[in-house]
């Protein structure tokens, strides 16, 4: 009996230490479980959260750190469309650093060439609602225009301006986003002219923009109100313009972090600033280009050309006295 007993406790040592003094349990994890469609994560929820690393995730997958969390859309729009503006605004204490070039070239004689620099810094103070501060620098070469004075100006300090916009609907996948946009300026040069002097103006928009396609197809329409005082060198009296425009983007993804459309615009010059004797009027249309650069940065491209156009009291085709031939524009930054 002894015996037998001996031989039983041996074997459930044995069985119990195989590795020498260790003991080696097996059960199941005590967290694991089975699947449950009724629990699995959907990403397709509005509202974070907690993942298996600890930290909570937003329904696009992306965790606290990043400056997009919690935001309902991917791509932003605010540069997406050329020289049309989008409807979103930077997120709260987002920051952007940008350099902008403008080219206005070619009247109806000589030669006519208007370039602008702009180095601007955007900071989001709240998510619906961004401030900016500039500096500009301008070039003209203006030759043979008839109406014009010759001017040759390197390029040269011109001014400085800000940037206030007011997103007053978000845009989601299947929504309209509208914002208010207020650029005022002072300047040093008269931009139409070249000639020396002060400016003060203000470019202001009504912006409305939509997603067509989730990721792929965006359209955007802004309304267009700009108004200007300029006082040239030597003069006595200051001149008063103002402009009213209508302008439409469509522009799409043709590859990751691409994406390719067109602009139009079509805007009307009166004398006043709140839109006195009218001047002339102009149509414009051209391609776009906007691409993402790694993961903070962005380049926009835009030419627009006048198709067609009239100046007040003229029978030319095209107004080439209160708008140019061709207009230019690139602008790139960074976000940090």
């Amino acid at each position: 009996m002894l015996a037998v007993c001996g031989t039983i406790v041996g074997e459930a040592a044995a069985q119990a230490q195989p590795f020498g003094q260790e003991t080696v349990q097996t059960r199941p994890p005590r967290y694991q479980r089975a699947p449950n469609p009724a629990y699995r994560h959907n990403h397709s929820h509005a509202h974070a959260h907690p993942h298996n690393d600890g930290r909570v995730h937003d329904h696009q997958d992306r965790h606290p750190e990043d400056r997009h969390f919690g935001h309902a859309h991917g791509i932003e729009t605010e540069f997406l469309f050329g020289f049309i503006a989008g409807s979103d605004t930077h997120h709260r204490g987002e920051k952007t650093a940008s350099i902008e070039i403008v080219g206005r070239i070619g009247k109806r004689d000589g030669r006519y060439e208007a370039f602008s620099k702009k180095l601007e810094f955007v900071y989001g103070i709240a998510d619906s609602f961004n401030a900016a501060i500039s500096v500009s620098a301008a070039r003209h070469r203006i030759v043979g225009v008839t109406g014009f004075d010759d001017v040759n100006n390197g390029l040269a300090f011109n001014g400085i301006g800000g940037e206030f916009r007011w997103n007053l609907a978000k845009r989601t996948a299947n929504g309209i986003g509208v914002t208010l946009h207020f650029e005022p300026v002072i300047q040093r040069h008269n931009e139409l002219s070249g000639l020396r002097g002060r400016k003060y103006g203000a470019e202001n928009k009504l912006i409305f923009d939509t997603e067509l396609l989730k990721d792929r197809l965006f359209a955007a329409f802004n309304l267009q109100y700009e108004v200007e005082r300029v006082l040239e060198a030597g003069g006595t009296e200051w001149e008063k313009g103002s402009k009213l425009g209508l302008a439409f983007a469509l522009t799409g993804r043709v590859a990751p972090n691409l994406y390719l459309g067109f602009n139009a615009q079509y805007q009307r010059a009166y004398e006043g600033l709140l839109f006195g004797e009218f001047t002339g009027e102009a149509l414009y249309l051209g391609p776009t280009l906007f691409a993402k650069i790694g993961d903070n940065g962005f380049l926009s491209l835009a030419w627009n050309r006048q198709v067609w156009g009239e100046e007040a009291g003229g029978i030319a085709r095209l107004d080439l006295a209160n708008f140019e031939r061709d207009l230019f524009r690139m602008k790139a930054g960074i976000e940090f």
